[in-house]
């Protein structure tokens, strides 16, 4: 996974959004062949989440989702119909609304963006090195736990 320094990006592509990407990839790659792009996004979102929780506590990761929804709301009317649950699983509540009422293309977008902003926010406050280190980390230990355990959850 690249860090939020790396050089050598599209001009178009950010190194935070390179990252979302590679999240959002990396889950699409490990799933089974029927799941939306909007899914594979949430449940990015939701590992990364859970993830983060360890080394942030969770109020402090959900301060830090919250804050990457309001910053790329203005941009994305799909985020109108999502929701962020603290404490619950999955964490991303109103994936299949925003897909029906704004589509599966427009909501994976607007779950990659609160990615992107979250990914920013992470660097601005903890420096970009330990940024992607924690994002590395945490997405990683959630993958293990979710293919190492059957833990009933509802797909998002």
């Amino acid at each position: 996974m690249p860090n939020l320094n790396t050089p050598g990006l599209p001009p178009d592509e950010s190194p935070a959004r390179h990252i979302a990407r590679s999240l959002i990839d990396r889950e699409r790659s490990g799933r089974a062949g029927g799941d939306s792009a909007a899914r594979s996004a949430a449940t990015a979102c939701d590992l990364l989440y859970r993830g983060l929780s360890r080394w942030l506590g969770a109020d402090g990761c959900h301060a830090l989702f919250v804050r990457a929804r309001a910053q790329a709301r203005p941009d994305f009317p799909a985020l109108e119909e999502i929701q962020l649950r603290r404490g619950s699983t999955p964490y991303i509540y109103g994936v299949q609304e925003a897909i029906l009422a704004h589509g599966d293309a427009a909501t994976a977008e607007a779950l990659e963006w609160i990615l992107v902003h979250l990914i920013e926010l992470l660097g601005r406050l903890i420096g970009k090195d330990m940024a992607a280190t924690l994002i590395q980390r945490g997405f990683v230990a959630s993958v293990r736990r979710d293919t190492t355990s059957d833990s009933g959850r509802e797909e998002p």
